[in-house]
């Protein structure tokens, strides 16, 4: 179609409304209800209009100059559209299709209909010349619409400049896109795209439309993408300089100055300057954030995944299955009936932007996550928001509330206007509405957001003003005990005064304060009762009022602020080690602790008692552990090997001479929490200690699990109570710092928000380290931070259209087992995919592993499983002569033939059928009973399932541990099904002859028929002996052989009281969700977990010295100076 009339000067002439007629018929096949885009050069095809209007529209305003591919008049159900997809039009002008763009036309297409469907939604219909009925707006169009329009013209043209003449593959936006895609993949420098750019201009041929910088790049991408806005505060945080307060040169509350002080040499230009602030809070508003979702087709239909595509069954595996999203839906029934509304999460916390260079600077994003999208993506770092980026040097403390407001009146209008969205995937507009569920944040932030002192007596934001809690005077600070309120009613240990805090206990546990109570005493200016029945003013636990209590709906959310499991893991793991390896001034078991507990007057018997120099004696508390343990546990955690992938490498953390553990970060201490130190500290402590730090290990790896019972966390709820206070009786008060009593409460967050991986800090924390790489400018942090979240959203969002090109949502993991180079689609094995890594080398089996590997293969045939039967019927036949054996003796030689003789007799048996034309010969059969290639492909790692094995052999020299494989099969001598446990020591592909190919492992395994290499200690975990195997390779009846994708990762502890034997724990690959299809409800090491039988109701034993430890000596002088300790010598003892 001729495209010459849109440049003719006069609109009136014959050619022009020739043109402008064949347009008018030709874009009516792209026209949704009547309407479609107006090419004229205001609208540029930002809006929709009827026919009528649309020419009018070119008439009086012109068709736009660069629009020449008409784009967005193709019809949709078409796969091809006039000259548009051929590669010259009748000018002489190339256009490049939407595939070789790699999308970028489909991203610019959705960018103009969603933005002209939200306009359209909010005009007004009235009737035009034409007579036809059309939309147009009230008021002329905003300037800053009308830059938006103007940007988006210019890209188009970007979009159908060639890069270089010829050129077929890219247009000059498409290249630019990709390429800078993959600067901010793999975090190239400004300084090396910009030489890259340099490179290509000379290479590319001549007449190139490279930019000449990056900084012509940012300016581009800028233009795809949202901008922030930047709003001074005052520099003590009392107000933002922004509404009716935008011009006040000074802040209300204090009188400081908004603006930094000139400089002298800056006075010449002072007419000319704009006046920068001292402090600037910069503001990435979430509305227009909310409505990319929804204009991305991909990411709309994501968007309702929690209504079309989650199982409801009674498991919380998204917090979409929990109680409190449940409610919430109850409660507002009309923003429940539209799926497509958002739930929100936010979390914030503080970070150093210059890492070691300074260590007072402290800035503050402000982070949400959209929870309507599926697990995998929901916490992913494309998928978060950074809203606010509150400046530094400090914290903002309690005066954080003063930058969220910006925040909050953007999510009051999500909640009571709405705003219009185009959803992509649906093809409507829709009025969409957002709500804040929760917010997500270490302790100190908690006291932030949520304005509760966590720091005083009432220190739980839980518990309230039912805290328990008592200062302790030679501590000097709380501790929090009172956890037998949380036992049943009936529980021996409530009168039990010896071995708690002196007194007996009949309350029952704390009921948490609601939202609408806290409002309530904050509106009256009331007062309540704590826990002793003392008439106390809500000042005294809470320092402020909320402003996320401007909310409509917060105060009626149950859980309001998350404990963050992270941050408590850690804190309770440094508590453990620090006192279990007496870490001088870490420890809690220290002199203040001892003449705390002497002041409450309980356990005597550790007391301090004066010696006749003047010094004090105290005896070593059960929890002790000598020398020799101390080096003995941690001999254990220097020597562990984990799989690829599990932590990082703790053993680097652990000082064997000197007896200590230093420089754990918190996935360290979550690692050692859950699996490592339960194991390390079995044999080198006391059993009842052993077994109360066991059990906690074991409620901490079940709340952890990404698919919790409710009916389970209920019992869970019972049992930290009880673990809690079987730790009271052992450890001395000090040790019950806040965040191990806040432990408690985890399980009651469980129920009503659901799993904490999506509650958790560990996300955003990765998410503050990737904005911390990105501070360039050291003088300007928080405004590098912006520039860079700016641009790289714009591309987050655009390489969603890339085609063919490697992007952070297609990006294969590291242990991705895409690339499947075994299977085939005729294999008779159900087999999944699955690649070798590393140096392949070809070999020869000897006759005796062809047999055992042909032989495994051919059991796990579905084709070949008749005749199995048949040959062992066959056997029981020849042996029914020789009746004297008992049948097990039987059974056991009818095993032994049919291992033996099965290759062979189902060869034959084969070629029998083929020789009398049987039907029931196939191809497949016979290339089955031929056998794969004596020559073999041989491997010493293979990745299948997301999960890296390596050959025994290959982690001699390696700081990990990939050989350790478990499998469940079924045996002639058990009924039923057993786990075999073994380690990898070759890797092999069976070649059929190019029919199809097969991966095996050959593996050792540990005899689990007799019980002589499988064991359970006495706290419940498995113990395996790796010198006593069986199928050892040797007999040709021996099975060392199983299909790659059949084993499961585990790995093995060396134990520290029978050399021979290790501890097995089983694991589970990164990034793995259970949806449902697959459900094993199970925590990590399923062998041993928590149970009620497990806890049971301890002994009530009264011993709190360990008697085979010389005591302590000590001096001490006063309560707040530090005492020195020694062990005393045998002859003083």
């Amino acid at each position: 179609m001729d495209r010459s009339w849109i440049h003719e000067p006069n609109r009136l002439s014959a050619k022009f409304l020739k043109g402008l007629y064949n347009f008018i018929l030709f874009a009516k096949a792209s026209a949704r209800d009547g309407r479609f885009a107006c090419p004229c050069r205001k609208c540029v095809n930002m809006h929709r209009f009827s026919p009528g209007v649309v020419s009018s529209h070119i008439l009086e305003n012109g068709f736009s100059p660069g629009y020449t591919d008409w784009i967005f008049h193709r019809d949709p159900t078409s796969q091809t559209s006039d000259s548009s997809y051929s590669h010259q039009n009748d000018d002489g002008l190339r256009e490049v299709d939407a595939q070789e763009q790699h999308g970028v036309q489909q991203f610019l297409e959705d960018m103009a209909v969603g933005s002209d469907e939200i306009e359209n939604s909010r005009s007004t219909r009235v009737e035009n010349d034409w007579g036809d009925s059309s939309t147009i707006d009230d008021d002329t169009q905003p300037t800053e619409a009308y830059e938006y329009a103007k940007r988006f013209h210019d890209l188009l043209e970007e979009s159908d400049e060639e890069l270089f003449s010829g050129c077929r593959k890219h247009s000059k936006l498409s290249f630019i896109l990709e390429l800078y895609n993959k600067k901010c993949m793999y975090g190239w420098s400004d300084k090396s795209f910009e030489d890259l750019l340099t490179t290509m201009r000379e290479t590319l041929p001549e007449g190139e439309k490279l930019p000449e910088s990056s900084y012509e790049v940012r300016k581009l991408i800028d233009a795809l993408g949202l901008d922030y806005q930047t709003i001074d505060a005052c520099p003590n945080d009392c107000m933002l300089f922004w509404k009716e307060h935008i011009d006040e040169p000074r802040c209300l509350h204090c009188n400081a100055y908004r603006y930094k002080e000139e400089t002298e040499s800056s006075s010449t230009s002072k007419r000319n300057k704009i006046r920068k602030g001292v402090k600037v809070l910069r503001w990435f508003p979430l509305i227009p954030r909310l409505q990319r979702l929804f204009m991305c087709k991909k990411t709309a239909s994501l968007m309702r995944w929690h209504l079309d595509e989650r199982r409801d069954d009674g498991y919380l595996r998204h917090p979409a299955d929990a109680r409190a999203w449940k409610d919430f839906d109850s409660r507002y029934a009309d923003f429940a009936k539209e799926p497509r509304n958002v739930r929100l999460g936010l979390a914030t916390d503080g970070f150093n932007p210059f890492r070691s260079l300074s260590s007072t600077h402290s800035s503050w994003p402000v982070v949400v996550t959209a929870y309507n999208l599926p697990p995998w993506l929901c916490m992913k770092q494309s998928s978060l928001f950074l809203c606010l980026l509150i400046p530094g040097p400090k914290s903002p403390g309690a005066n954080i509330d003063i930058y969220l407001e910006p925040f909050i009146e953007e999510l009051i209008h999500l909640w009571e206007k709405g705003v219009d969205t185009y959803d992509a995937h649906a093809k409507t507009t829709f009025k969409l509405h957002a709500s804040l569920l929760w917010t997500i944040n270490d302790f100190p932030a908690y006291s932030m957001l949520s304005g509760w002192r966590t720091k005083k007596g009432y220190g739980c934001p839980c518990c309230g003003f039912n805290t328990w809690s008592k200062w302790l005077k030679h501590g000097k600070k709380y501790c929090f005990l009172g956890h037998r309120r949380f036992l049943s009613y009936d529980h021996s240990w409530r009168r039990n005064k010896n071995c708690f805090d002196g007194t007996e206990e009949f309350r029952g546990p704390p009921v948490r304060m609601t939202g609408s109570c806290i409002r309530d005493l904050w509106d009256s200016n009331g007062s309540t009762r704590d826990l002793n029945g003392t008439n106390i003013n809500i000042t005294e636990g809470c320092k402020k009022k909320s402003i996320f209590f401007r909310l409509p709906y917060w105060e009626y959310n149950r859980v309001r602020h998350n404990l963050d499991v992270m941050h408590i893991e850690k804190n309770v793991c440094d508590n453990i080690l620090d006192t279990l390896l007496s870490v001088r001034g870490k420890t809690k078991d220290n002199v203040k602790a001892r003449f705390d507990m002497q002041e409450m007057g309980i356990r005597h018997t550790l007391h301090p008692f004066e010696l006749s120099t003047g010094k004090y004696r105290a005896a070593p508390a059960l929890f002790e552990m000598s020398s020799t343990e101390k080096k003995q546990m941690l001999r254990v955690l220097k020597h562990v090997k984990v799989p690829d992938g599990y932590s990082s490498n703790i053993s680097r953390c652990v000082d064997v001479k000197h007896k200590k553990i230093s420089g754990l970060k918190s996935h360290d201490c979550h690692v050692l929490l859950h699996d490592l130190l339960p194991v390390a500290v079995r044999g080198c402590l006391k059993d009842r200690v052993a077994r109360a730090l066991i059990d906690l290990s074991a409620y901490f790896r079940e709340l952890s699990s990404k698919v919790l019972k409710v009916s389970r966390l209920e019992e869970m709820e019972v049992e930290i109570g009880e673990i809690l206070a079987r730790m009271e009786m052992i450890f001395p008060p000090s040790f019950f710092t806040i965040m191990v009593h806040l432990v408690v409460h985890l399980v009651e967050e469980a129920k009503w928000n659901g799993p904490v991986q999506y509650r958790w800090m560990y996300p955003i924390e990765r998410y503050l380290m990737t904005l911390k790489a990105h501070v360039g400018n050291k003088a300007y942090p928080e405004a590098s931070i912006a520039q860079w979240y700016i641009a790289n959203e714009a591309i987050t969002f655009c390489s969603r259209y890339f085609e063919g090109v490697r992007t952070r949502f297609n990006k294969p993991a590291r242990n991705s087992d895409d690339m499947d180079l075994l299977r085939t689609e005729d294999s008779p094995v159900n087999t999944t995919s699955g690649h070798p890594i590393g140096k392949v080398e070809n070999i020869i089996l000897n006759p005796t592993s062809w047999v055992q590997a042909h032989r495994y293969v051919l059991y796990n045939s579905k084709e070949v499983l008749p005749y199995i039967e048949e040959h062992k019927d066959e056997i029981k036949r020849k042996l029914s002569s020789r009746n004297r054996r008992n049948n097990a003796s039987r059974l056991i030689e009818i095993e032994k033939v049919h291992h033996s003789t099965f290759v062979d007799w189902f060869k034959g048996r084969v070629a029998r059928l083929e020789e009398m034309h049987d039907p029931r010969f196939t191809a497949e059969l016979k290339g089955l009973a031929r056998g794969p290639n004596y020559g073999v492909r041989q491997f010493k790692g293979y990745i299948t399932k997301g999960v890296r094995y390596h050959a025994n052999c290959r982690e001699e020299e390696r700081k990990t541990q990939n050989s350790g494989v478990v499998v469940a099969t079924k045996t002639s001598s058990l009924e039923g099904e057993i786990l075999n446990y073994g380690r990898i020591v070759d890797m092999i592909e069976l070649n059929y002859f190019e029919r199809f190919r097969v991966a095996l492992f050959k593996c050792e395994w540990v005899d689990v028929e007799r019980g002589r290499g499988l064991k359970k200690d006495a706290y419940g975990y498995t113990m395996v002996n790796f010198s006593r195997l069986i199928h050892t390779g040797s007999n040709i009846r021996d099975e060392p052989f199983v299909f790659a994708d059949q084993v499961r990762p585990v790995f093995y502890i060396k134990d520290s009281q029978e050399p021979d034997w290790y501890v097995a724990l089983r694991t589970k690959p990164r990034d793995t969700y259970e949806l449902g299809d697959e459900l094993v409800y199970q925590s990590k090491n399923a062998d041993q977990s928590l149970s009620v039988e497990n806890v049971g109701r301890a002994s009530e034993d009264e011993n709190w010295v360990r008697n085979d430890l010389h005591p302590v000596v000590f001096e001490y002088v006063d309560p707040g100076v530090a005492a020195t300790t020694s062990v005393m010598s045998e002859d003083e003892a």
